[in-house]
């Protein structure tokens, strides 16, 4: 085979594995941004974490009704320790995510890749 055929379809191969990886730790972090409390499933966002703050910052402490992911309504009795929780679990999954992306970065080999 042409060693620019060969060349190529490395790159391509690279590519896609590249790709693929990315792809699979955005999934790992949206998955680890999923927060349950009360019967309710909540997804860990921007938004979630300022409404709570505002929330807080009203002196609206106890027994919130707050509707989930799922249009449901979730009572939360501790508003802080909500806001506690979910904002560790969003830092906790920030980091995890900048690693695993720093990690696949640097790798210039599809078996490097691959065996992250």
């Amino acid at each position: 085979m042409d060693e620019r055929i060969e060349k190529a379809f490395e790159t391509a191969n690279y590519m896609a594995t590249l790709s693929n990886q990315k792809r699979i730790i955005q999934e790992e972090f949206s998955q680890a941004l999923i927060f349950y409390i009360n019967g309710g499933t909540f997804q860990i966002t921007m938004d979630l974490i300022s409404y709570i703050k505002i929330v807080i910052d009203l002196n609206k402490l106890e027994d919130i009704v707050f509707i989930d992911s799922n249009n449901i309504p979730i009572l939360v009795n501790d508003v802080q320790q909500f806001f506690n929780d979910i904002t560790a679990q969003y830092f906790t999954a920030c980091q995890t995510y900048i690693e695993k992306y720093n990690d696949i970065r640097i790798k210039r080999r599809i078996k490097d890749i691959v065996e992250l």
